[in-house]
């Protein structure tokens, strides 16, 4: 593991709030995946697990989510902590934490499903106005649907 020291130095000042912002959300996800339901936490953290029956389909052209700059900085702190994350830097973390600090443009959780090699896998990601933040993902997983509700 790399010296924390050298972590915090290649971080831009003016960066550092964006990074501890992102620290404090990471430690209330990682609590938050171990006390409540997916469908609670991902709502109470401003991204609700989206389970309807189709996701909704990216607009043709390959339009993608406009993200402002300050949208873009701070997810760029949420990778930034969560690769150095001691509990892994796993899609959901990266979804539920990146849901958080996008949540006034209402995003929402997708998790889904494919088989890769032979394997089932699981992957989460978000969408914004019914375009997906991962178009790869988005169009590799198939999403989960609602099974007699989320509780």
């Amino acid at each position: 593991m790399r010296n924390p020291l050298t972590l915090v130095r290649a971080v831009p000042p003016r960066e550092w709030p964006s990074v501890w912002a992102a620290t404090v959300i990471a430690a209330t996800v990682e609590v938050g995946l171990r006390v409540a339901r997916l469908p609670r936490l991902a709502a109470w953290l401003g991204a609700p697990l989206g389970l309807e029956q189709e996701s909704p389909l990216m607009p043709a052209g390959g339009a993608t989510a406009r993200l402002s700059a300050t949208e873009r900085r701070r997810l760029r702190a949420t990778w930034r902590v969560l690769r150095h994350w001691p509990f892994g830097d796993t899609c959901l973390r990266r979804a539920l934490v990146g849901g958080h600090v996008l949540r006034r443009r209402k995003p929402v959780l997708r998790v889904g499903v494919a088989k890769v090699e032979g394997r089932i896998q699981a992957h989460a990601w978000l969408e914004i106005d019914g375009v997906s933040l991962d178009p790869v993902g988005a169009a590799t997983y198939r999403t989960f649907e609602a099974l007699g509700g989320t509780r």
